[in-house]
């Protein structure tokens, strides 16, 4: 009978170890071909970017993130982060409006994007502007009977508000609120300024500077303003000449009154000036009207000195195919020109360009041959103006000519 083989002979033959072998190798060619093959989902927010928006346009209202869905290897999925995934909205080339734009997504090589919610977004790009916008003075709970604010100095005057068109639209006015302890200690005060709407912003505004430096002077009396006088012009000068100016001496007077009546109260008329076929400039004395409430008056002068500027308005006008004539004495005896005529450009007042009679024409061109040798000759055209410096010649076409004599 044969002998049984020992476990530690048949552990370490070369057929077992070659069995072994090609075992272990399969278990870890299933492994490594399993894992592969084994693919989960993952779900998450990503921020929306918006792309290339119009200069001067905001977006009103945007989505700010959406939800991805990624597929691929547990192992990959779990250490993206959202910054790994891009989802983008592109407004180029669009203009004031509402849109409903495609959100694109780009996801890493080693994941598959699945969906992307949602797809598409609404946008609105709204005008963004800059706005400056005076800093008006309200005394927190009024000032008492008897006294008002003089010499009142803000710096900055005007503050700059940012924002949406439609937002700005409801911005009332800007305002500082000293309070009637803070104008008697007197000296500057740095004051927050406070924006005065009409109803909620739909967007953010911002504006700057938020606080602006404040001093004025609490004075007893009747409160006084320096506002701009305004002259009342109607009518036109002749068809001549043109309005050029109107210089008002002095441009600005006091008026004095309630100080919730000055604040309505941007400028002074003069009484209506007529300049209705005036020709010539104008120097005279006008009354100033009294303002439209009663309680406000005109202190010192009540009337203005108005100078009336006017200036020249020219026209000009095409003079067509005039005749060219030949001046001058050379050695023979006839000359003729080629072409035998020009065009004449003249700038001047209506009435003068107007009444241009072309049968008689004040405006000649010729031609001088004085000393001419040649028998063919270019020459400049030069224009004799018989209008004493009322018309001016502005061009000649063509301005050189060719003489030719006439030897036959």
């Amino acid at each position: 009978m044969a002998e049984t083989p020992k476990t530690d002979d048949i552990i370490s033959s070369p057929m077992f170890l070659r069995v072994m072998a090609v075992v272990i190798a399969f278990a870890f060619w299933f492994y490594a071909s399993g894992s592969r093959t084994t693919e989960t989902t993952r779900s998450m927010s990503v921020p929306l970017e918006y792309l290339n928006v119009p200069p001067q346009t905001t977006l009103k209202g945007p989505v700010k993130e959406v939800e991805v869905v990624l597929s691929g290897a547990p192992a990959v999925l779990s250490s993206l982060s959202p910054d790994a995934v891009v989802c983008e909205v592109d407004a180029r080339g669009l203009g004031v409006g509402k849109y409903r734009l495609a959100v694109r997504a780009i996801a890493p090589k080693d994941v598959k994007l699945v969906d992307v919610v949602p797809t598409h977004v609404d946008i609105e790009l709204l005008r963004y502007i800059d706005r400056l916008i005076p800093v008006e003075v309200t005394v927190d709970k009024g000032l008492p009977p008897g006294l008002y604010l003089d010499m009142v100095e803000i710096v900055p005057r005007d503050i700059s508000v940012k924002g949406s068109e439609k937002d700005l639209a409801k911005i009332g006015s800007a305002r500082i609120a000293p309070t009637l302890e803070d104008l008697k200690a007197g000296g500057e005060l740095s004051l927050p300024v406070e924006i005065v709407k009409s109803e909620e912003f739909e967007e953010e505004v911002s504006f700057e500077p938020k606080r602006v430096k404040f001093s004025a002077v609490l004075a007893e009396g009747v409160p006084k303003k320096n506002v701009p006088v305004n002259a009342r012009i109607i009518g036109k000068p002749v068809d001549d000449f043109r309005l050029k100016a109107v210089v008002v001496e002095p441009a600005v007077v006091t008026v004095e009154g309630p100080l919730a009546k000055l604040d309505s109260v941007t400028k002074i008329d003069t009484e209506t000036i007529d300049i209705t076929d005036i020709a010539k400039e104008q120097n005279m004395v006008i009354p100033l009207r009294e303002p439209e409430d009663t309680l406000v008056k005109i202190v010192g002068a009540s009337s203005v000195r108005v100078n009336v500027l006017l200036t020249p308005f020219t026209v000009t006008r095409l003079l067509s195919r005039v005749a060219v004539e030949v001046e001058g004495k050379s050695v023979y005896p006839k000359w003729k020109v080629e072409p035998p005529s020009v065009n004449i450009t003249v700038e001047g007042v209506p009435s003068e360009v107007n009444s241009l009679d072309e049968k008689e024409l004040l405006i000649q061109p010729f031609v001088n041959v004085t000393n001419v040798v040649s028998r063919r000759l270019t020459v400049p055209v030069q224009v004799r103006n018989r209008t004493e410096g009322k018309l001016k010649v502005v061009r000649v076409e063509p301005s050189n000519i060719t003489v030719i004599a006439d030897v036959q």
